[in-house]
């Protein structure tokens, strides 16, 4: 006779789906802690055999999302299907996770699955929740990277674009912005998301010149030579300083042209936003991450 409270209590339990917990219960002689730990090595079975799967789509995952805060942490989590990645389940696991590492003052800033081994997520550590989830949903998941940020001296600025839910997206942008007042610079946030947008939008490489690689410009140097080789050796000089310099401009957070005000760039938006407010603003680092 079929114990219906058992297989609902399974079901909680495990996530499975009522034929696997009926069958864990007849293999089991009905005896729950059994027909658990049944599962559980039925999951990872299931779960090792789709290692190997591409996982091409996924989340970005936030917690303690605001469009400015001064502490919160992501995490970028992979799965097969963007049918999949809109699955509240796999939502539910993502927020939850991220919330763990948060929370978690013991683990690195940032890193990997491999930082992560003695995480729980819920009442469940990692492995299980994650092989749990594996079974149910039946695709390969992979927690690929995350990262926590905290300042005592900075906000953070976050856009998410593409979102599946209000903490979760596959592409999102982190601004860091320092400032002589927290609160003050609160005020003002609707003006500086634009920035976070910027990031997400175009993309820059670096966040000035100073931080482009100098192989990149030596690289881009050599392809504007090769471009020019018949013009006069006295203008070639003038012509890589000009092409260099919109180069910088065109890859470089500071050096764009505004998203919404073309003719303005990114560096003299904020100096303006600075001046404006009486406030001492920098845009110190930025983060874009993509699925």
């Amino acid at each position: 006779m079929i114990n219906m409270e058992l297989i609902k209590k399974l079901r909680d339990s495990t996530g499975s789906g009522i034929v696997d917990c009926k069958k864990a219960l007849a293999e089991n002689n009905d005896d729950l802690d059994a027909a658990v730990k049944w599962l559980r090595e039925k999951g990872i079975l299931k779960a090792q055999k789709k290692q190997d799967r591409e996982t091409n789509e996924g989340v970005i995952s936030f917690y303690n999302h605001e469009i400015s805060a001064s502490s919160f942490a992501l995490c970028l989590i992979k799965c097969e299907t963007d049918f999949v990645a809109k699955n509240e389940d796999f939502l539910s696991f993502a927020n939850n996770l991220t919330k763990s590492i948060f929370e978690n003052e013991d683990i690195p800033n940032t890193g990997s699955s491999n930082d992560l081994s003695n995480l729980k997520v819920g009442e469940k550590d990692l492995n299980t929740a994650l092989t749990d989830l594996i079974s149910k949903i039946g695709e390969n998941i992979q927690i690929i990277s995350y990262k926590k940020y905290k300042s005592e001296n900075s906000i953070f600025i976050q856009y998410l674009h593409n979102k599946y839910n209000s903490s979760s997206s596959k592409i999102a942008s982190v601004v860091e912005i320092s400032t002589d007042n927290i609160d003050g610079t609160k005020k003002i946030i609707d003006s500086l998301k634009v920035i976070a947008m910027q990031v997400s939008a175009m993309k820059p490489m670096a966040l000035d010149e100073n931080s482009i690689d100098q192989k990149i410009l030596d690289d881009e140097k050599d392809i504007i030579l090769k471009q020019i080789e018949n013009t006069p050796n006295d203008k070639k000089e003038q012509i890589v300083k000009g092409k260099i310099n919109k180069f910088v401009k065109e890859n470089t957070l500071l050096g764009q042209a505004l998203i919404t005000d073309p003719k303005n760039t990114v560096n003299n938006y904020i100096s303006t936003l600075s001046k404006d407010n009486n406030l001492n603003l920098n845009i110190t680092s930025m983060d874009l991450y993509t699925i």
